[in-house]
């Protein structure tokens, strides 16, 4: 009878096992019949989920009491369907209003869209998967209306500009603020020796879930003290319940110049002593009787080299990237895993990047009412790096100055790097110098995060979590001992090692209550602390003098120390927060925030500052009245107002300091290093937005509409001084500025059928910037830049050009801005204030995306309007015979060469004509341009072609980059993505990038 018992409650225990799943299928279409890949189907009631293949179809293992089923995909209406009495269903999903539908990661929380006050914007990490960038801030080019994301180089890594409806400071940073899964992190160059990278190169975007940019008040300042520039929220990929799936990525593809201009290519050794013998002439440096042994002598005329440079350091560049993921779990944990391995073979010799990453996420529910979160994102970065700015050793800039009879190879196939053979003075043969000398750098970053959720009520939750960003970079730079710099000391080595620890901790509780017993009617709200830490490490070190036989190393034996140091910094943040939400049948919401910051970098006597904002949105679309006009589908009008701060200054600026190991009558001693201010404070925002969004026929067409004014007060700026205070000037708070402008965004599907969709997407911003005080209402002149109340922040400050006199050739400038009298004489002529600015009016994106059957197409257009860009180097490759002894371009060619000749280039006088080479409007040229930023096509290979492999999904596709590109200024030198202060630099050309890929999921 025991054993009888036994196996009656074995067998009972074992159907009751089996009982408890079992398996539903079925497929998705949308309305005109056609399959819907990729969306989402859940068990109601659990965390147990998956995606349709790419004929819609889906099979899903439920537990034997679930009840229905939520389907749900971008753009449609979720359905739950009924599963009760049935294995196999099928779903019709209805197109809707998606931003009726969406969940907006915002800060500290999700929203779904219709509550959101503020102006966000939000990015699907499918938007920027698999794109032939080395970071995210790339990929976000085009992407958000009033967010610029500009190259300033084409090294590959290097730092991107970003600027969120426009710049709101002038020595304080206009960068946003970067959080990553919640954690405030370093972005920029964060390099100190020669080469140029980017914080964010470590994070692969294949491993980004959704992106959402804070331009708002009402949106960014939640975070206070740092939300001036507005916030970019990075959310990765977490897991979901289900099976696990796998998926595997490979792309692969080549790189050359974006833009090129044939009037700025180096001469040709004929074009050069052409020129050159002219310039002799009209100099009086020789006659025609001495003329070619001047030139044969000093420039190597007849010597039967035509050496082109610009082809010597240019290569075409090549690239891949490999990425594998798996995710899955079930209703108690969940996972996400992933490896990628990223290459890129810039366009200049010794440019290339490399990185290795990983992403992990574990979620866990360990009761009904705590949670647990695990992330780590992590990458290892090398890159190596020609050297940029103004040596030689820049081979871009060498490759437009040495002269084409100076050949970089002796017959035997060494490199030239005879001083009498190859060129006169520190010139070197950038070639041998760049391939003998190395500029290295290795960067590991790690952001981690651990969360835990608890429940304390229903409507009460306390979330805690800290983090970590971790940054250490590892820079060296060796100076070969036989050609270059490190010449004439037998070899030179820099070191650099950094490391950057910023520590967050963050706890918050969340509570909710319902003001009408249907919940139509409740509060939401946040209460929180948070504290951050950031320290820095430096060790430098330089040695020079190596042994024949040692390594290039700074710590090799025999080598001599020359320089050395070790310092530390650090800063800290303390900060208390709220945010309130009251809604009202998501028709009526009113949201606030607030935040109080105290920071370590301001002065004692204001080291805490409030920040706060309000915001309301009206739904009107939920309004009895719109019931009868069904076409649209949304009206939303949104309103915000608040201040936020910007804190991007040093670490103790506000401090007076003491430099030690200063000498007086051979004594050591200190001397004052910084006029500290105890007064100094944050520079405050105060951003006002009026917002509309439209909806019309079931959100074939969406729209929406912002109009911001961004004022800015408290600008950090130099006040002088009396020089018996032992400085020139002390930082206070005394400038203001105001951004003004609007947005706007529009989607459409002007077809959608059972197979063929067509999709249009298309943003537009402005933005006029303006100072509006500074210190005294002094202008400030910076370079080509002048600083004036009342202007445009980058308004260039230049004199005038008035083309060439037809008689003599001579160069001629308007005398002052009337432009009454032009003279030949460039201190006559005075610098003239311009309505030109470095600044865009007008920027935006245009985008097509086609899909048939399985075949898809996509073509995103970027555009500029309203800057000027000036040509930096201008003055010596088109200066007119400025700096003879260097190469010039095709475009002084066309200098004047007879009386009556018509040209805006001057007569070529060997040495300068009349200070042409100095910076006038003749080196500014429009800015404005179109280019096709991204063209791809693919295809979805169906589902029956992949079941005997057991592949579960397969798109091919072959992506271009930059392809094309149209200028209203022909006379354009190079790209005209020259970064955000619009000036050219002769260093790694901007590439255009042709890949194919794969994606497999399985």
């Amino acid at each position: 009878m025991k054993k009888l018992f036994y196996l009656c409650t074995v067998l009972l225990f074992s159907s009751t096992v089996f009982a408890q799943t079992r398996t539903i299928t079925g497929v998705v279409k949308n309305a005109q019949g056609a399959p819907v890949p990729n969306a989402s189907v859940e068990a109601v009631g659990s965390n147990i989920g998956t995606t349709t293949n790419a004929e819609g179809a889906f099979s899903l293992s439920v537990n034997a009491d679930t009840k229905s089923l939520s389907v749900s995909s971008i753009g449609m209406a979720a359905q739950e369907i009924d599963i009760r009495n049935t294995s196999n269903v099928s779903v019709t999903l209805q197109a809707e209003n998606k931003n009726l539908q969406e969940v907006v990661v915002v800060g500290y929380g999700v929203q779904k869209r219709p509550t959101i006050t503020g102006a966000i914007a939000r990015i699907g990490g499918a938007e920027i998967e698999n794109r032939p960038f080395t970071s995210v801030d790339k990929a976000l080019q085009g992407s958000v209306a009033g967010l610029q994301s500009v190259a300033a180089s084409g090294q590959p890594g290097a730092a991107q500009n970003i600027r969120i409806r426009g710049v709101g400071s002038i020595s304080a940073g206009a960068e946003p603020l970067w959080v990553i899964d919640g954690i405030p992190v370093n972005t920029g160059d964060l390099s100190r020796l020669t080469t140029t990278s980017n914080a964010l190169s470590s994070l692969n975007p294949n491993d980004i879930e959704s992106i959402s940019v804070l331009k708002d008040a009402s949106a960014a300042s939640i975070y206070g003290s740092r939300a001036a520039n507005g916030v970019i929220l990075v959310t990765t990929k977490k897991g979901r319940a289900g099976k696990t799936k796998f998926r595997f990525d490979v792309e692969a593809g080549q790189s050359d110049v974006a833009y090129k201009n044939d009037k700025y290519r180096p001469l040709n050794a004929d074009e050069y002593f052409t020129l050159t013998r002219e310039g002799l002439l009209n100099g009086g440096q020789a006659n025609p009787g001495n003329v070619d042994a001047i030139m044969a002598s000093n420039f190597g005329f007849n010597n039967g080299q035509d050496f082109n440079w610009l082809d010597g350091v240019t290569q075409k560049g090549k690239q891949s990237q490999y990425n594998l993921s798996a995710s899955g779990g079930n209703d108690k944990t969940q996972f996400f895993l992933s490896g990628g391995y990223f290459e890129q073979e810039g366009l200049t010799l010794q440019s290339g990047f490399q990185r290795y990453s990983t992403n992990v996420s574990i979620n866990n529910k360990a009761t009904d009412r705590l949670t647990f979160g695990f992330n780590l994102n992590a990458g290892y970065v090398k890159q190596d790096a020609p050297l940029n700015g103004g040596s030689f050793g820049n081979p871009v800039l060498s490759a437009f100055f040495i002269l084409p009879s100076r050949n970089a190879y002796k017959p035997d196939g060494s490199f030239n790097i005879t001083a009498p053979d190859f060129g006169p003075g520190a010139i070197h043969n950038t070639l041998a110098t760049n391939s003998l000398d190395k500029r290295k750098l290795d960067q590991t970053t790690i952001r981690s995060s651990i969360n835990g959720e608890y429940r304390i009520l229903d409507n009460l939750k306390f979330t805690s979590r800290y983090g970590i960003d971790m940054n250490i970079l590892e820079e060296n730079q060796y100076n070969n001992p036989f050609h270059g710099d490190g010449f004439n000391v037998n070899g030179r080595a820099f070191s650099r090692y950094t490391r950057y620890f910023n520590y967050v901790w963050t706890n918050f509780l969340d509570y909710k209550q319902n003001i009408s017993k249907d919940g139509e009617f409740y509060a939401d709200v946040k209460v929180g602390y948070e504290a951050q830490l950031s320290k820095a490490y430096f060790i430098d070190a330089q040695t020079q003098g190596f042994p024949p036989t040692s390594a290039l190393n700074v710590s090799a034996v025999g080598a001599t120390p020359i320089a050395g140091s070790q310092t530390a910094s650090d800063y800290a943040f303390a900060s208390t927060f709220s945010v309130a939400n009251i809604n009202f049948k998501d028709k009526y919401v009113i949201s606030g925030s607030f935040r109080r910051d105290g920071s370590s970098r301001f002065g004692a006597n204001n080291q805490y500052g409030n920040f706060w904002s309000v915001g309301g949105t009206w739904n009107a679309d939920r309004e009895a009245f719109m019931a009868d006009l069904t076409f649209i589908s949304q009206l939303k009008l949104r309103a915000s107002y608040g201040i936020n701060g910007n804190a991007g200054i040093g670490n103790y600026d506000a401090r007076s300091l003491y430099g030690y190991g200063a000498n007086y009558n051979q004594q050591p001693g200190s001397t004052p290093t910084n006029a500290g201010n105890s007064d100094l404070t944050w520079e405050l925002n105060k951003p006002l937005n009026f917002g509309l969004d439209l909806g019309f026929l079931k959100s074939r067409i969406n729209l929406s509409f912002d109009y911001y004014i961004r004022k800015t007060s408290q600008l950090l700026l130099d006040e002088p001084v009396s020089r018996t205070s032992g400085f020139a000037t002390i930082t206070k708070n005394v400038g203001s500025m105001e951004n003004k402008g609007i947005e706007l965004t529009l989607n459409a599907t002007p077809v959608l059928s059972k197979e063929f969709k067509w999709d249009i997407g298309f943003n537009f911003a402005t933005n006029k910037n303006r100072i509006t005080s500074l210190v005294n209402n002094a202008d400030i002149v910076a370079g080509a830049f002048i600083r004036r109340v009342g202007y445009d922040f980058q308004t260039f400050y230049v004199r005038q050009y008035a083309g060439v006199d037809p008689a003599n050739g001579d160069p001629l400038w308007y005398v002052d801005d009337t432009k009454s009298t032009t003279t030949n004489d460039w201190n006559v002529a005075q610098r003239s204030v311009l309505q030109g600015s470095a600044t865009p009016r007008v920027f935006g994106s245009f985008t097509n995306t086609l899909t048939y059957m399985g075949f898809s197409f996509e073509a995103q257009f970027n555009y500029n309007f309203g800057n000027y860009i000036r040509d930096t180097w201008g003055g010596f490759y088109m200066g007119s015979g400025n700096g003879g002894g260097f190469n010039k371009v095709v475009r002084q060619l066309d200098r004047w060469q007879q009386p009556g000749d018509v040209t805006d280039v001057p007569k070529y006088v060997f040495g300068g004509n009349k200070l042409a080479q100095n910076f006038s409007t003749f080196y500014l040229n429009s800015g404005d341009f179109v280019r096709l930023r991204n063209i791809q096509l693919g295809y979805n290979v169906p589902k029956s072609a992949l079941s005997k492999l057991h592949i579960g999904s397969c798109f091919l596709y072959v992506r271009g980059t930059n392809l094309w590109t149209w200028l209203k200024d022909d006379l354009l030198p190079f790209d005209p993505e020259q970064g955000v202060a619009s000036e050219t630099n002769l260093q790694v050309f901007i590439p255009k990038t042709v890949t194919v890929g794969i994606n497999l999921g399985f």
